[in-house]
């Protein structure tokens, strides 16, 4: 019998920069003005862990720097260590769109997949899970890497608008317990780079714009993705 299925689905647009120090600082101070701070995790902001998983031909480490039309991501999410619950996610992305589908499951779940017990998706009835489950089992998934980051997050109930500025970018390449307390990370962003991701429906909240449009937005940022692979990085220059 499948269980009670908690699902989320999200389909909207996705844009990315890298910000400089001075402009995270603006735009904080803006933002605060303009939006709503995600309830999660309040004025101050959250932790973010995921675990990334990727077939055993790097499919999806390889149609990101081929910049493939269409990409994905799959990975297990937690805010904290001693979480209880965790999130499957499956990300794809389109033409500028992202379709996000989230299942939460439990912490023991989420270690069994991190263990590579993909059976664990078929007790959920999401069109996602299944998805997953055949993708992951029949494509040879194991997890790849651990990336973590301090998130701070704006949102706002016009056009499904949310706004997060991530930095202290980090990962660990050859660890993967996502529940552990104390991890060797290693840092894959400048300290006082910030990446900005703003999504969105249909339209951008012109106040919005405005306030983007004194930022320094000619850079493009790493995919956390990519830099927690770097051991990849030479093979498929």
């Amino acid at each position: 019998m499948n269980a009670q299925t908690d699902v989320l689905a999200v389909a909207r647009r996705e844009i990315k920069y890298l910000l400089s120090l001075p402009d995270r600082l603006f735009l904080l101070d803006a933002l605060d003005r303009l939006l709503t701070p995600d309830a999660y995790g309040g004025y101050n902001g959250y932790t973010v862990r995921s675990v990334y998983f990727d077939s055993i031909c790097n499919e999806d480490y390889r149609d990101k720097k081929e910049h493939a039309d269409e990409k994905k991501r799959i990975r297990v999410r937690i805010y904290h260590p001693e979480d209880k619950k965790a999130k499957f996610e499956m990300k794809r992305k389109s033409c500028g769109r992202e379709l996000k589908e989230s299942v939460v499951i439990t912490r023991e779940e989420a270690m069994r997949l991190i263990n590579r017990d993909y059976s664990v998706l078929l007790h959920y009835d999401a069109g996602c899970a299944r998805y997953a489950y055949d993708l992951m089992t029949t494509r040879l998934y194991r997890p790849v890497s651990l990336v973590e980051y301090d998130r701070r997050a704006y949102t706002h109930p016009n056009f499904n608008t949310r706004v997060t500025l991530d930095n202290n970018l980090r990962c660990c390449e050859f660890c993967h317990d996502l529940f552990a307390q104390r991890l060797n990370f290693k840092s894959t962003l400048p300290w006082d780079e910030t990446i900005l991701e703003i999504k969105y429906d249909r339209f951008l909240l012109r106040q919005v714009q405005e306030a983007l449009a004194r930022c320094d937005l000619t850079r493009t940022p790493p995919s956390k993705f990519g830099s927690s692979r770097a051991l990849l990085h030479t093979y498929y220059s």
